[in-house]
């Protein structure tokens, strides 16, 4: 099976909690995914049919609940190789088993962060054979986007996941500003007390591992940061 990049992959999302569907969704979104969603079984199986790339599943749906779902997916010759994530707050071992058993190639159970469960929709669309393994480079900086980790010169930075999906979000969208607010809301997201000094601390956490690699990131002046790949004359503060 040929790769593909998120940009030509579509992540279906069912779960009857319109919140769930809209964080995941978006999260999915600013990766790069096309995203369909359904909220209750039935749903589910009607848009599983519009070429979609790995469904994330909720357990407890109205009607069809989400094994019923599963096992219908399998049991379909247009659907049956579609990889499917559990996403549930069932935490029984035997509801693992089932889900398992269902045909769900992963089982995470809730809460669980946005960033956990990209990590294993990724891995899913790998081990089937369907997502492009991404690495980030800027000069001596390597970003290996699945490992979520980070390498300058060959030696590992040693980031903390929060360091990580800063340090690539800015690499994303070079010489963009980024307010501090907009960091906060793209980063942290819905995390409880995370103030703006949040996002201080960890760009100089990060500029403290990077090293002189850090003058890439420049203060602007009044806005936030942002990322230059080219070699910075002096930093805007």
């Amino acid at each position: 099976m040929a790769t593909l990049t998120p940009s030509e992959m579509t992540i279906l999302v069912v779960d009857d909690e319109e919140d769930v569907v809209e964080i995941i969704s978006h999260f999915l979104r600013q990766e790069g995914f096309n995203v369909l969603t359904a909220h209750d079984g039935e749903a589910a199986l009607e848009q599983a049919t519009q070429n979609i790339d790995l469904v994330v599943l909720d357990v407890m749906l109205p009607g069809l609940d989400g094994f019923e779902v599963a096992r219908r997916l399998r049991g379909r010759v247009e659907t049956e190789m579609i990889p499917i994530l559990f996403l549930t707050a069932k935490v029984e071992e035997e509801d693992q088993i089932e889900g398992l058993m269902a045909g769900g190639d992963a089982y995470l159970t809730k809460p669980v962060s946005p960033q956990v469960i990209l990590a294993n929709a990724r891995a899913v669309l790998r081990r089937t054979g369907t997502e492009e393994s991404h690495i980030l480079t800027v000069n001596d900086l390597m970003i290996y986007e699945d490992e979520y980790r980070a390498t300058l010169s060959g030696d590992d930075l040693g980031l903390t996941l929060t360091e990580f999906e800063l340090l690539r979000y800015l690499v994303r969208h070079p010489r963009k500003a980024f307010t501090r607010q907009q960091l906060l809301e793209t980063i942290w997201k819905d995390a409880m007390m995370v103030t703006e000094r949040t996002v201080d601390a960890h760009i100089k956490n990060l500029r403290e591992k990077l090293g002189d690699f850090a003058k890439h990131i420049q203060t602007v002046r009044g806005v936030g940061y942002r990322f230059v790949e080219e070699e910075p004359e002096e930093e805007e503060v």
